[in-house]
């Protein structure tokens, strides 16, 4: 089974098109797919990231359930002037009961460094897909799109 990263930031309009083209795109592949943060560890989305990664593993990726409870709570009913904190938080919170408290240190420190982890790819505000095994990446969707040529 082939391993991919999925590098996402919240604050992008193309993440959830891509994220939802995602199973499209894969479609009788044998892939096993995760998805790590990207942006900036104070923008104003990070809350939101951090509340998913309290619910994994400590120094676990997001599987796909739940980055995809991340983007539906910001971008499914996001206003035309873009995805709102506060709302999209109180969304998130009645679908995910984080394990971990989301603002202590150590998930701060775990998005921090998923942060790192996709800038050290330079994916930034369009999506990246990367193959850890031979350090393969398609970057943006139309991009992404190409992916199963590649695999």
């Amino acid at each position: 089974m082939k391993h991919l990263v999925l590098h996402l930031d919240l604050a992008s309009p193309e993440a959830w098109s891509c994220f939802r083209r995602l199973p499209e795109l894969l479609m009788g592949q044998h892939v096993w797919v995760e998805i790590c943060p990207a942006g900036e560890p104070g923008q104003a989305l990070a809350p939101l990231w951090r509340h998913a990664l309290a619910c994994g593993a400590p120094g676990a990726l997001l599987n796909r359930w739940l980055a995809e409870q991340v983007l539906r709570a910001v971008w499914q009913d996001a206003p035309a002037t873009g995805p709102e904190l506060q709302p999209a938080l109180a969304r998130l919170a009645q679908v995910l009961t984080p394990s971990r408290d989301p603002d202590s240190p150590a998930v701060q420190q775990e998005w921090a460094a998923l942060c790192e982890r996709s800038r050290r790819l330079a994916a930034g505000a369009v999506p990246l897909l990367h193959r850890p095994a031979d350090g393969a990446c398609w970057v943006g969707e139309a991009a992404i799109s190409l992916t199963d040529q590649g695999l």
